[in-house]
């Protein structure tokens, strides 16, 4: 029974999850500064792990994977990605990172654009650790540093005091 409930919440969780998130997809006003075609151009996306929110939105047609951990968070990230289209190589820098780096790797060279969140699982909070780089270096890929904020907007409503 309860390997039946994990396999419910894996499915469920990433459903409801990219429901939700395109849900604030159509009801946020985004504003973008220096948009990158990804159409146009394979390239790393770097990212940090506080600011992954609407990334998935980034991407186009071009194929993507991003770097997702190997615990039980990361497989449901995992999933949710792959309901918008986005592939993912399993590990961190904690563990199976060579491995996911190589698969990385395997997938550029196919023309894949490839994501990080290069502060890690463990942190340190913003501080880059070296696996984007890395990939740049083997496959002379640019790195495109992206991000996603939002703020709280104050409703009014006429002849209502909120």
């Amino acid at each position: 029974m309860r390997k039946f409930k994990e396999n419910l919440i894996l499915y469920i969780a990433p459903l409801l999850t990219s429901i939700i998130l395109r849900f604030i997809k159509l009801t946020s006003k985004s504003v973008t500064i220096n948009e990158v075609d990804l159409n146009k151009e394979q390239i790393i996306l770097a990212f940090w792990h506080g600011r992954m929110l609407m990334i998935p939105f980034l991407k186009k047609d071009r194929p993507a994977s991003v770097m997702i951990s190997r615990h039980k968070d990361g497989e449901l990230i995992s999933r949710t990605m792959e309901r918008f289209g986005i592939g993912s190589s399993r590990g961190s820098t904690t563990r199976g990172g060579i491995s996911a780096l190589r698969d990385m790797l395997r997938l550029a060279a196919k023309g894949t654009s490839l994501a990080f969140t290069p502060d890690g699982p463990k942190g340190p909070r913003h501080v880059a650790q070296v696996g984007a780089v890395q990939a740049a270096k083997a496959t002379g890929l640019p790195i495109y540093p992206v991000t996603y904020g939002a703020r709280k907007k104050k409703l009014s409503v006429p002849g209502m005091a909120l």
